[in-house]
């Protein structure tokens, strides 16, 4: 008969917790295991016969050889789908159903985990432990906030339920794990931009950047992503509006043109003779999650906002100020010269007053100028 071969890394060694040699291998996923070979370390009674303790070592190293060997073997018949090319699978699969937006924040989700996992993201998706996960919510927790973590787990949710409906994993190591809250003053309402702030960036950023201040600021504050894929076709000239559908929540507006925004989109799209459906921004889209980051840098290069460094002593430090700031101003703004709520929300594309609410951060001349307003008391 011949003798079970094994390629790894394998030792037999003795436990005091056990009267049996132990083996300890390199398994298929590159781990080390330690298994019991049930061969009594000083020998004995052992399945019908009396050994010594020598031959029992022997036997101990041959059922140890036999336990790796069986291992890699069932290994083998498993399926043995890297997380990577599983998750990645899904979301070219998701992408033909979804926006493009959403299977853009969904390949995102997996890069992350990607990096967390570093060389096991090429290791079989069923290894992946409750575990693994748990370590990978940590780990973001300390980078972002609850909110942006949940956007994260519910995409790898997804993606691992669809392993499990294609019989590829037996469970979702997603389940039941729990992303922790947002902790005391962890949470940056990002401040306005006052009109002196959003004419300098207008006047001295990048000409792209300056486009794109200026279309969000003339749109009431439509945010990065949509400013970002934005096209000539939206523009409608005779009727003087720009037509969105939001990434957020797929509303549709007509955005009124002001006189100004008008006279110097249809001069910019004169003069570039650019095709209808090109985009406005197109290198800034092309940044992904980095175009966020380059306008930060901007800001902080050129001293707009504050700087503060993150809750509990975190090494992250965030600007009191960011390009979702222009719809805080534009709410503000609109709120401060007096047009009803339900035409500011309209104009802002708010479906909640709650949420409306949250954009208006008047300045602090802005309130002493509503103070002003009340009558003087009688001296």
């Amino acid at each position: 008969m011949n003798k079970p071969f094994y390629k790894g890394r394998l030792s037999i060694n003795k436990e005091k917790s056990s009267p049996y040699w132990m083996v300890t291998f390199q398994g298929p996923d590159g781990k080390m295991k330690r298994r019991s070979t049930k061969v009594p370390v000083n020998g004995g009674e052992f399945e019908g016969d009396r050994i010594t303790a020598k031959l029992a070592e022997r036997i101990a190293y041959q059922r140890g050889v036999q336990i790796a060997c069986a291992e890699a073997e069932n290994h083998q018949s498993y399926n043995n789908t890297s997380v990577r090319a599983w998750c990645d699978g899904f979301v070219g699969r998701k992408a033909a159903l979804v926006s493009e937006q959403t299977a853009y924040n969904a390949r995102t989700a997996c890069k992350h985990f990607y990096e967390y996992l570093g060389a096991r993201a090429n290791a079989p998706l069923r290894l992946i432990t409750k575990a693994d996960i748990k370590g990978f919510v940590a780990a973001r927790r300390e980078l972002v906030r609850q909110k942006t973590v949940y956007k994260d787990m519910s995409v790898l949710s997804q993606a691992f339920a669809d392993a499990v409906d294609s019989e590829v994993i037996d469970r979702n190591p997603c389940a039941g794990v729990s992303i922790p809250p947002d902790r005391a003053g962890e949470k940056l309402h990002k401040e306005a931009f006052t009109m002196d702030e959003i004419r300098y960036m207008i006047e001295h950023f990048p000409p792209l950047w300056s486009s794109a201040v200026r279309c969000s600021f003339e749109t009431f504050g439509q945010r990065l992503g949509d400013i970002l894929r934005l096209n000539w076709n939206q523009f409608d000239w005779e009727r003087r509006v720009v037509r969105f559908e939001t990434g957020k929540t797929g509303r549709w507006m007509d955005q009124p043109m002001r006189k100004g925004f008008y006279q110097w989109a249809l001069a910019r799209w004169k003069e570039a003779g650019e095709p209808a459906d090109a985009l406005l921004h197109a290198p800034l889209l092309a940044l992904g999650d980095g175009a966020s980051y380059q306008f930060g840098l901007l800001l902080r290069t050129h001293g707009i906002g504050v700087v503060h460094g993150s809750a509990e002593g975190r090494r992250r430090k965030v600007n009191s100020k960011s390009f979702h700031s222009i719809r805080a101003t534009a709410a503000t703004l609109l709120q401060a010269s007096g047009v009803s709520q339900g035409l500011a929300m309209e104009l802002v594309g708010h479906d909640s007053s709650a949420v409306h609410s949250v954009y208006i951060r008047p300045s602090a001349e802005q309130l002493r100028s509503a103070a002003e307003s009340l009558p003087e008391l009688l001296p």
